[in-house]
């Protein structure tokens, strides 16, 4: 299982076993700049489309501007059955 707080160090150095990585910024921040393999669900949509988008079986790292939000839905997904953590401090 993954911890809680992801720090870029981890994704940088390849510490954590394949993640999925869920953008949950707009689609203009996402356009203008993301983390390679990194998809796209907005804030506003992931609730809805978690079961749809998100596989269980792999660990998830969220991210978004600053990391509240997305430490928010971390929470919520743990909550869930996912092993979620999320990038402290967000991207920009």
């Amino acid at each position: 299982m993954i911890s809680h707080r992801v720090e870029a160090w981890q994704l940088i150095e390849g510490a954590l076993p394949d993640p999925q990585l869920v953008d949950l910024r707009d689609p203009e921040a996402f356009a203008r700049g993301h983390i390679p393999g990194a998809q796209a669900l907005p804030y506003e949509q992931l609730q809805a489309e978690a079961e749809a988008r998100i596989h269980r079986a792999r660990p998830v790292v969220l991210l978004d501007g600053g990391g509240a939000r997305a430490a928010e839905l971390a929470l919520w997904l743990r909550q869930r059955g996912y092993d979620a953590g999320y990038l402290v401090g967000g991207m920009a």
